[in-house]
This record gives structure tokens, sequence and C-alpha cells, in this order.
């Protein structure tokens, strides 16, 4: 049995501002440094480290690892879902420019379609592309993912049998915020979703 402790990236800079973040690269804000730090010494320890390559992620493992990272390996594949043109915007702006997108968004997700933005199923099968490759490289072993909210989140509704419509209904993920998965026989079994032992 593989068992994968993930993490979302502690709150960035544009999280404190509502801005809309997706695969842009802002740093982590000095809450987020917090909220990572306060991780070290909590997690047990872990045969493999994984973390997407953006800032905000780098920023929350070496945090949590107390700054040794020499053998956490970055992959693109963790990032969060692209959403092109909104990246960068306040999310006030978005909603005001996009409105109908904006909703699909956050109320009908299955059907968001934004040109030149990654659709959720989109990112749902890159999440378990990423993670299935991960588990196949690491048999047995416990292991850290250090990676995004929306692509967590894609993950682990789809391993409860959850359409892809309820990415955003509780539990919320934090920043930070902590979920555990065991993989074995080509099954996923969810043991805490989201700092939630109950869901």
């Amino acid at each position: 049995m593989t068992t994968i402790h993930f993490i979302r990236h502690g709150q960035s800079t544009w999280n404190a501002e509502i801005r809309i973040q997706g695969s842009s690269d802002p740093d982590l804000s000095d809450l987020g440094r917090e909220q990572a730090s306060a991780l070290a010494g909590k997690l047990p320890a872990f045969d493999r480290h994984f973390s997407s390559d953006l800032k905000r992620t780098r920023q929350t493992i070496e945090g949590i690892l107390e700054g040794r990272t020499e053998n956490v390996e970055y992959r693109s594949s963790l990032r969060e879902i692209h959403l092109g043109p909104w990246e960068g915007m306040l999310l006030t702006d978005a909603t005001e420019q996009y409105p109908e997108q904006t909703d699909k968004f956050r109320n009908n997700p299955a059907s968001f379609n934004l040109e030149g933005a990654e659709t959720f199923s989109d990112l749902q099968a890159r999440a378990h592309k990423a993670i299935n490759q991960i588990v196949a490289e690491c048999p047995r072993q416990t292991v850290l993912v250090v990676s995004h909210g929306a692509l967590l989140k894609s993950l682990l509704i789809d391993y409860e049998n959850k359409p892809i419509d309820s990415i955003w209904q509780d539990p919320h993920m934090d920043n930070c915020g902590h979920s555990i998965v065991e993989y074995a026989d080509s099954s996923a079994k969810v043991i805490k979703f989201a700092d939630h032992d109950e869901w």
C-alpha cells in the first residue's frame, strides 16, 4: 500500500488580495509562510517528497521540511488549473467582465469552458495521471505531495465517486489543508479529506 499525504499550499499574496492565480506564480504571504512552518514536525516521516513547481508550493514544502528540500521532486503536472485570461485579475473584475463563465465556474463547473483555460475535466484527468505516476513510482511508501486546491479537490471528489460539479462543496480545503489517501490494488481510499476525518 502507498499512502500519500496531500497538502494545499499556504496563503499566497494573491489569495490575500482575492486575485485569480491558476498557473501564475505569486509568492506566499507572511501568513502563508507561517501556515507552512506550523506543519513542520506535525507530519510523519516521508519516503518521497513531491511538489508543484510553482513558488507558492515550493515555499510551502520548504516550510514544512524546515528548508531541507534537497530530495524534493518538483513537477509541473501538479500545478493548479490554468485559467488563461483570468489569471492576475481580481475576482470582482473577472465576475464583472465574464459574468456567464464566472457563474459556471462557481455553480456548474462541469460546463465551465473559458477560451484559453483548462476545463475541470481536463484538470481532473491531469491530476489522476500525475498521481497515478507517483503511486507507480512509490510502491509501499509514505509520500508527501504539495499542490493546489482545485487540483486536489478534483482528485478527492472523484475518489469519493462525486461529480465534478461538487468540487466547491464542503468540506472546504483551506490553505495548508491536509488530506490522506491510501492506494492499494488499483483503488484509492480517502482517510482524511481537507483536515476532516468525517465528511
